[in-house]
């Protein structure tokens, strides 16, 4: 600890650009990783709440069911098979940290998978250039 002594004769005012370098040094540091950790905490109530109610869906159940169960989509992407049967897939949020959705997939409108997703790996989420996000 450096003790500074400006008010008497013979104080060391040598030691206060040294003591100030490393005030500064500590505050950049701590506002750098207070804003590397900051979760949205909005965003991880939501995927806790999806995580709980995601265990109730079931293989069978149909759209009104599963938003009674799961609320409307976050993302949803639909698409005609090539028999003419509908698939859709609603996504939801389910755990920030890992960056994962649990993705519900519906064949001619009843679930036919439930599985987990990684961010990177939603399907049929596509840029302008035809880039995944």
């Amino acid at each position: 600890m450096v003790l500074i002594s400006c008010g008497r004769p013979g104080g060391r005012l040598e030691n206060l650009p040294y003591t100030a370098g490393v005030l500064l040094i500590a505050l950049v540091a701590a506002i750098g990783c207070a804003s590397t950790v900051n979760i949205p905490r909005r965003a991880f109530a939501l995927a806790e709440e999806n995580r709980k109610h995601i265990n109730q869906v079931r293989i069978g159940q149909t759209f009104v069911e599963v938003q009674r169960i799961m609320g409307s989509p976050e993302r949803r992407a639909a698409r005609l098979r090539y028999d003419g049967v509908s698939i859709e897939e609603w996504s939801y949020i389910t755990d920030y940290m890992r960056k994962m959705d649990g993705l519900i997939l519906f064949v001619g409108g009843k679930v036919a998978e439930i599985q987990s997703t990684p961010w990177d790996e939603r399907i049929g989420e596509t840029d302008a250039g035809g880039e995944r996000d």
